[in-house]
């Protein structure tokens, strides 16, 4: 048997498959809530795509997995509300399309309770706690400095490209921040901030080249 054939029955497992597609999906709400980084959003893909192909070879109900997604759907929609109760919902829904996501009639494709508990209980901590605090937190930092922020300086952490539609991260002001140009960034490249909407840093090259200094040279000369 090649490795191909050996991963490829590994993804097959029921467990294996569901968990693949769910941690996909959580990595895709992660990636809305914050987008640019590029970690997530590679992840997610990874995830997905493994997640379909052991699913292929399995009896999946479509009906299931569309309470999968319904759940999914509910997280995202918590980012946006961060009420917490829906973020709770997702998580119910989530365990439901998990119970039935393999068709009744086939029991042996079943996935394990034990990991249907572990997968909703972590996703209801985590997006209705955790990631609802964290979210709240830096809500209100942008709010309290946007003027401060408006001409400080930072770091691009990861690139700024066409390919992520000129979004990325910088630290700045000792955090590591979304932010958007208008041109390439490559990692490194010393940036200052020119505009904050919401979480975002609207930021540019910055240029070591003060405009005082031709007039100087040029009263230098007059003299």
């Amino acid at each position: 048997m090649d490795i191909g054939q050996a991963i490829f029955d590994v993804i097959s497992s029921p467990n294996v498959a569901y968990l693949m597609l769910v941690l996909g999906l959580l990595a895709l709400v992660m990636a809305f809530a914050f987008p640019g980084t590029g970690f997530l959003e590679i992840a997610a893909a990874l995830c997905l795509i493994l997640a379909f192909l052991g699913l292929s070879r399995l009896p999946v109900n479509v009906a299931g997995l569309l309470l999968i997604l319904v759940g999914i759907g509910l997280f995202i929609a918590d980012l946006q509300i961060q009420s917490g109760l829906v973020a709770l919902g997702g998580a119910i829904i989530l365990g439901i399309g998990s119970v039935f996501l393999f068709r009744p009639d086939e029991s042996a494709f079943a996935v394990s309770w034990w990991l249907i508990m572990l997968v909703s209980g972590g996703s209801a901590l985590f997006f209705g706690l955790g990631l609802h605090r964290a979210l709240r937190v830096m809500q209100m930092r942008p709010a309290l400095s946007q003027e401060s922020l408006i001409g400080a300086q930072g770091v691009i952490k990861s690139p700024v490209s066409a390919e992520s539609q000129f979004i990325g991260t910088a630290q700045v002001a000792g955090e590591l921040w979304t932010v958007k140009s208008d041109e390439p960034l490559s990692v490194g490249t010393p940036v200052v901030v020119v505009h904050v909407e919401g979480l975002t840093l609207f930021v540019r090259a910055l240029a070591y080249q003060p405009a005082s200094l031709p007039e100087k040279k040029e009263e230098i000369t007059n003299g």
